[in-house]
Parts: C-alpha cells; structure tokens; sequence
C-alpha cells in the first residue's frame, strides 16, 4: 500500500465516525484575536497627529514611542512562547488580550511622556504573545490539508483587516462622523478588547481532546499526519539545534527586514495623508485603511493558494519559498512607484497593491513556522517575531531620522517621504532574497 499523503484532504467520513467541528469555533476565536489585536495596536498611528497636537512632541519623539512598543514586544516573545509550549494556549492568551486591552486604555489616560511612554511599554509587553500563542493554536486545531489557509485567515486577513478598520473605524466613524475626542475612542477600543478576552477564555480550549463539546474523531483528524498536533503542553526547543539551522537564520533575517518595512504602514500612513497629502480625518481614515484591506487579501489568497499548491505537488519548501519571493519582489518595485504618485487616493492605491504582495508571504511564514518546529512551534515563531520586533523598534526611530535628515528640519516635506519609501524597497528585497535560503521541510 502507498503511504497516505498528509496534506490531501481527508475522505469524509461515515456519519457513525463523523467529526465535531469545534475546530470552527476555534478559527472565529483566533480569528476574532487577530483582528482586535491589529484594531488596537493601529489606533495609535491615528491618533499621533492628536498626541502631536496636544503634547508637541516631534518626529523624532513620536518614532521613539514607536519603539518602546516594538522593543517591550520583542523582549517579551520568547519568554512568552516558551510559557505557551510549555502550559499550552488558553490560560495565557486570554489573560494577555485582557491585559494589553487595558494597557491600551492607558493611552487615553496618558497625561505626560512619561506616562504615554508607559502605557506603550505595557501594551508591547502584553501582545508580545498572542501570535506565537495562536501560531500553536494553529498546529494544534487544524489538520495539515488546511492549516495553511486558516493560518492565512488568522494571520494576515484578519490581523490586516483589523487594521484595516482600525483605521476606518477610530478615524472615519469615531473621530469623523462622531466626531468623539481622541481619548473617547480609544476607550470604547479598550473595552472591546477586554470583550472578546473574556469570551476567549469561556470558550477555547488547548486541544480538542481538552474540548467538551469535540469527539476523539475531530482529534485524529487533526494530528493525522503530524503526531505533534496532539501535544499542547510540555515541550521544549532544542536551542543548538535552532541556532544552527541555516533556514532558521535566514527566516530571521527575513522577519527583521520585513518587520521593518512594516512599521510605515502601522504608525505612518495616517500622518503621512493627514500632513503631506493634506487629508482631514474623515477621509485619512478609509484611505490609510485601503493598504491593509491589500494586505488581508494577499493572506487570505495566498494560503489558500499554498494549501493548493503544496498537495498538487507535495513540495512545501519550493511553495513557501516561491511566494515570499515573488511577494516581497513585486512590493518594493510597488513602493518605489509611489515616488510619482501624484495625490493621496492614487499613493493610497499604490499602498494597497504594495501590501497585498508583501502580506501574501505572512501565511508562508507561519507554514514554515509550522513546518519545522514540530512541538515547540510557540517558541520558534517567537524567536522570528522578537527578530522582527528588532526591526519595528528600529524602524521607527530610523523612520523619524530620515525624515527629518532627506526634510532638512522640520517640518517634514516631500523629500524626506520619498527617501523613507526608497528604504522600504531595499527592506523588501533583503526579505525577498532569504526566502532562498529557507527550507521549511528540515525540521529544527
């Protein structure tokens, strides 16, 4: 008899020996996760013209406070993602999405920078771990012939679309239509977040054998393939064997590279239409969510296209590999042609399309994630992402000083913006270029 292949989807079943589909509700939650987690941490790009306004903090302060989040997020990751493999998903991840939803009420209550500083510093250390913790829920609720597209869904169409809104939402509908102070907005923020934490913990569950309402059917279904589904606790990473790792290197210079590109669309885009385009909030809202809307697309088509890809021709590497290349390509010569751009809603469009090819990679990334950390995927995907929080709290600093250097001052002119894109590009084609040297089929 040939050997099954694991990533063909399984034939349906009899109906004596038919699945539960907890796994369903298990992608809403993560889903819904994602989502409030990109609405809440891109509050803040809307808002700095705001603080701005109010405190008089420059470009340069403002990067700065960029960068507290980044750096607090990164610190935390791994000690987060070791906690997740160790005592499993539920438990932490409920209680960090209750914990970073206040920190972010903090921002409202902000009074000084030192406050301000301290209320971002919080909110890093507390979403530190939600992306490792639902990376393993990933591999723990989905079988391998789907993964990839869920992880798609959670990760980029649903963290993007929730940036997206966030944009809409707090700018559009808050501040523009409502017409609420600043401040009010990002507590009606706050309280959705502590919403959905409370039902997190109600409702999920590490694995569907830890699940009331899930039958050992749906269990055997998931781990079929990948015995190592079955394990949400009590793994640990070997250290020498991730640090040698070849693939494991370049996936990290591939997140610091991205990430760091990242990081205009999260906390610029809105000051960039509101002060060079000269945008109101109103219209600055839908239009900075235009390139997150490219982005959730990009995930949601591209995990569904590896998902297809990997069980027509059985080869994850070359898959995974070809998407992050083409993706990160196409974004930085995209970003370039927004030199020429001549108004905010066609640099707007232009964002969009360079977000959909520079997003279309995330799920590639989870995959590989996936792929090679066997049990200890929370601490493996925490290792890229502390990387990659490397690159945002780089990013913003670095951001400010080229726009004041390419500005000569403040405050900031065309020049200075052009100069920031032409760095993105560079950024995505480092990234573009380690996907080359990343095999995901070399377990760690």
């Amino acid at each position: 008899m040939p050997e099954a292949n694991p990533y063909l989807a399984p034939r349906s079943p009899t109906a004596a020996g038919r699945p539960t589909n907890v796994r369903s509700l298990v992608l809403a939650l993560s889903c819904a996760v994602s989502f409030v987690l990109y609405l809440q941490r891109y509050a803040w790009g809307f808002i700095k013209k705001d603080v701005q306004d109010e405190f008089g903090w420059d470009s340069v302060t403002l990067g700065w406070l960029d960068g507290l989040f980044g750096i607090t997020y990164g610190v935390a990751q791994i000690p987060a993602g070791m906690l997740c493999d160790w005592f499993g998903v539920h438990l932490l991840l409920g209680s960090i999405i209750l914990l970073w939803s206040l920190a972010l009420g903090g921002f409202a209550l902000a009074r000084s920078l030192a406050s301000m500083s301290a209320a971002r510093i919080l909110f890093g250390f507390a979403q530190a771990g939600c992306y490792p913790a639902l990376s393993k829920a990933s591999k723990n609720w989905f079988p391998l012939a789907t993964r990839t597209t869920a992880q798609g869904l959670i990760a980029t169409f649903f963290g993007r679309g929730g940036g997206a809104a966030s944009f809409f939402l707090f700018g559009t509908v808050l501040l523009g239509w409502l017409e609420l102070p600043w401040r009010w907005a990002v507590g009606i923020f706050s309280l959705l977040g502590v919403v959905v934490g409370v039902v997190f913990l109600a409702l999920f569950r590490n694995t569907p054998r830890e699940h009331p309402w899930a039958n050992e059917e749906e269990a055997k279904l998931i781990t079929a393939g990948d015995p190592t589904a079955a394990h949400a606790a009590g793994s640990r990473v070997d250290w020498a064997a991730l640090l040698r790792s070849r693939s494991m290197q370049f996936l990290l210079l591939r997140s610091f590279a991205s990430n760091l590109a990242d990081v205009l669309f999260v906390n610029w885009v809105p000051l960039y239409l509101r002060t060079e385009k000269g945008v109101g909030s109103l219209s600055a809202g839908w239009m900075a969510a235009l390139p997150l809307i490219g982005g959730a697309l990009g995930g949601l088509f591209s995990g569904s296209l590896q998902s297809y890809l990997v069980q027509r021709t059985g080869s994850r590497r070359w898959v995974r590999s070809s998407v992050g290349l083409v993706g990160k390509s196409a974004a930085a010569g995209l970003i370039l042609t927004c030199l020429w751009a001549p108004d905010a809603l066609t640099v707007s469009c232009l964002f969009l399309a360079v977000k959909f090819f520079g997003d279309w990679e995330q799920p590639a990334e989870w995959g590989t994630v996936s792929d090679m950390a066997g049990r200890s995927s929370a601490t493996v995907f925490a290792c890229v992402n502390t990387v990659g929080s490397f690159g945002n709290f780089a990013a913003g600093p670095l951001t400010g000083l080229v726009l004041a250097v390419f500005s000569a001052g403040e405050p900031v002119t065309a020049a200075g913006w052009n100069a920031v894109f032409v760095l993105l590009a560079v950024e995505y084609l480092v990234a573009a270029g380690s996907w080359l040297f990343i095999d995901c089929e070399r377990p760690l």
